[in-house]
């Protein structure tokens, strides 16, 4: 009996603790500023670019996964600059769901009436590099996965075999992660607001 009462004393607990994103909800506001959460349409992450005094930016998602880049063939989704331009790209490959898991991962967060989220590209990262403490600062705060310490694929491809990814304990964006790689390469969303 004892133990089933503690289960239900963790049980509540959890609860109370894992609603702690909610509660961060009410109190960020427009305008926004880099390491605000963002949340608005259905669309939550962490501001880490803002324009139009705070108006209009970007965002990283708060979850994250791990996968592949995708398949070794040379996709030409090399701008450095726009992601967006990278997946149209991507989506032009027969059976690209399949053979770009990172780039499906991200597409597959446009869902319920919310669109733009796409795989970063090498210059998303290096903004997000660039404010990283403050971003994952709030990343914790909220109870998300950190960013530091580990490596995230960006949409960017540098050759048939590898793409750009960006790297959280050598804080610096790095070009040989070879594109089939499962195995401690990250990847999370963007998208503009």
């Amino acid at each position: 009996m004892k133990k089933k009462n503690i289960f239900i004393i963790y049980a509540v607990l959890s609860f109370i603790f894992t609603s702690c994103i909610n509660d961060f909800q009410e109190i960020t506001v427009y305008p926004y500023k880099i390491g605000d959460f963002y949340s608005e349409g259905g669309a939550m992450g962490i501001v880490y670019k803002v324009s139009d005094d705070g108006a209009n930016g970007m965002i990283v998602s708060l979850s994250e996964a791990e996968c592949a880049w995708g398949d070794t063939i040379l996709t030409l989704a090399n701008d450095t600059l726009d992601a967006i331009n990278n997946i149209n790209k991507i989506k032009q490959i027969d059976q690209w769901k399949q053979k770009f898991p990172a780039f499906y991962w991200c597409d597959n967060k446009n869902k319920d009436g919310v669109s733009g989220w796409c795989l970063p590209s090498k210059h998303d990262w290096e903004e997000i590099l660039e404010n990283r403490f403050i971003i994952d600062e709030t990343l914790v705060d909220i109870g998300a996965q950190s960013i530091l310490g580990k490596t995230y694929w960006s949409s960017t491809e540098y050759s048939k075999y590898e793409a750009y990814h960006v790297d959280f304990i050598l804080a610096e964006m790095q070009f040989y992660a070879v594109k089939l790689n499962r195995k401690k390469v990250f990847v999370r969303a963007v998208r503009a607001f």
